[in-house]
């Protein structure tokens, strides 16, 4: 497992109120999916190569929200790059998609 990429937002307000709401559709774990609610962790993965994982920290302003992708591949580490045009504009895509929701999870 290889990290890719990572981006995280300071969500201002209470890290108990933001776990509640970061949960509420999360579901349960399974298959293509692990949900931790004590550990604050979701994680979701599927194709052949991805995984991505949401997790929630304590901070000094309220609660911290990391967002972070996985290539999962076991053979041809390579190909995502390339399915995925190298990825360009993937990062500012991720951190405008991070930017909606600390808004959203502030309430």
């Amino acid at each position: 497992m290889k990290l890719l990429f990572e981006v995280s937002g300071v969500v201002h307000a209470p890290i108990e109120d933001v776990r509640e709401r970061m949960f509420t559709d999360a579901g349960v774990s399974g298959s293509h999916r692990l949900v931790d609610r004590d550990q604050g962790v979701i994680a979701y993965w599927g194709n052949w190569w991805y995984r991505g994982e949401d997790s929630l920290h304590p901070h000094p302003e309220g609660a911290l929200l990391v967002h972070r992708v996985y290539n999962i591949a076991k053979q041809g580490n390579w190909a995502p790059y390339l399915a995925n045009k190298l990825f360009i504009g993937y990062r500012a895509q991720l951190e405008e998609t991070m930017r909606q929701r600390v808004k959203q999870l502030e309430g």
